[in-house]
Formats: structure tokens, C-alpha cells, sequence
């Protein structure tokens, strides 16, 4: 199974959304933004929004969290999701 195949499994079996490090540790899938790039050029509609959190150094730190989005309910789902994250940033 290649890492798109892996990806899209993830997406449309387990969860709809991911991040590079949960992508990491659930997939061993390094290059997250790669496969996702793939995909979109596939034609796939994935989108994405930046997630802001401060490491164990106290340095800002920034990441994106990915949703493939299949129908109206994945779209509001998205922005559900991004309005709470970024709401408690």
C-alpha cells in the first residue's frame, strides 16, 4: 500500500483530519505535506488551517492540522473544528 493509499484509507476509515506528528505515529508517514500535495493534485479536496502552541522551551511554535473533505458535513465539521482551536489559541 503506498502512503497516498495509506492516507486515504486513514481519512476515509478512522478519522478525517490529521497532523504531521499524528501522521508520523500512526502511519510512518515522514513527509506529510508531500503525500497531501500528491493527493490535491489528484484532485482530492483537502484543506487545512494553522494550529499555534508554545513548546516546553516557551518558543511559539506553529503546525497544520489537514481534513479531507468529502461532502457539507466534512466542510462544517472544518470549520467547527477550526473555530475551537483557534478560539482557545
Amino acid at each position: 500500500m503506498t502512503q497516498k493509499e495509506q492516507l486515504l484509507k486513514y481519512f476515509k476509515e478512522i478519522e478525517n483530519n490529521i497532523t504531521t506528528l499524528e501522521c508520523v505515529q500512526k502511519l510512518y508517514i515522514l513527509d506529510l505535506q508531500s503525500v497531501i500535495r500528491d493527493l490535491k493534485k489528484e484532485g482530492y479536496n483537502i484543506m487545512d488551517f494553522w494550529i499555534n502552541h508554545t513548546n516546553i522551551f516557551g518558543k511559539a511554535t506553529s503546525f497544520k492540522r489537514y481534513y479531507l473533505i468529502q461532502d457539507d458535513v466534512d466542510i462544517a465539521n472544518f470549520e467547527l473544528d477550526k473555530k475551537y482551536i483557534q478560539d482557545k489559541e
